[in-house]
């Protein structure tokens, strides 16, 4: 295993979601959930720092303190894996889908 680097966490429940983000003009949304369960989420193309903006739009849209939701993988790319702590993940499907445009 030499060579590859873990990242160890503190053990606490929640839910994992992975991010696409696609930058464009016009309003931010929930765009789509693609085939293997990862949410394309447009955010704005003249975002100064898109990692804090994807965190404060989904804290906002999901109504999820922005505390309970870390970026954990992927923070120099589109594709994101995040952590929403203490929420079941059929509450996080749920309050995507209905979040859906």
């Amino acid at each position: 295993m030499i060579g590859r680097e873990f990242n160890f966490h503190d053990g606490k429940k929640g839910s994992a979601l992975a991010i696409r983000i696609t930058k464009r003009s016009g309003d931010q949304r929930i765009s789509n959930v693609m085939k293997d369960g990862t949410v394309v989420i447009n955010l704005a193309r003249e975002v100064e720092d898109p990692n804090q903006e994807l965190l404060r739009f989904l804290s906002k849209e999901l109504g999820i303190a922005q505390q309970r939701i870390a970026i954990i993988a992927g923070l120099e790319r589109n594709e994101k894996l995040l952590s929403i702590l203490d929420m079941e993940p059929e509450k996080v499907q749920e309050l995507v889908l209905n979040r859906l445009s």
